[in-house]
């Protein structure tokens, strides 16, 4: 075959291979994405509830874990004295102790 003919081809062949490369750039480049929501802090929110149903006064306690909070300390201190409960990275003790009341 002639050099110019097989030039021909290539070129003819490399065209719409480039053509599609390329419109699949500018669709890519066209899409408005949707930016992910900022992640919210678990444990502080974790704490904050924690916080809220031992630090609503004892009625609130009682009615939520069933036990008044100084109860829940003494518990929480008896576990711990006996080796049966430990604080873990994230999950404190009385964390613990309150999600399986």
């Amino acid at each position: 075959m002639d050099s110019k003919i097989i030039h021909a081809v290539c070129m003819g062949a490399a065209v719409p291979v480039i053509a599609t490369g390329v419109a699949i750039i500018e669709q890519e480049r066209n899409t408005i994405y949707i930016s992910k929501e900022p992640r919210i802090n678990a444990i502080a929110q974790r704490e904050f509830y924690i916080d809220s149903i031992l630090n609503r006064g004892d009625r609130y306690c009682v009615e939520q874990i069933r036990m008044k909070h100084v109860v829940l300390y003494r518990l929480c201190d008896v576990l711990t004295s006996h080796d049966l409960l430990r604080s873990i990275q994230n999950v404190s003790i009385t964390e613990q102790v309150i999600v399986f009341l």
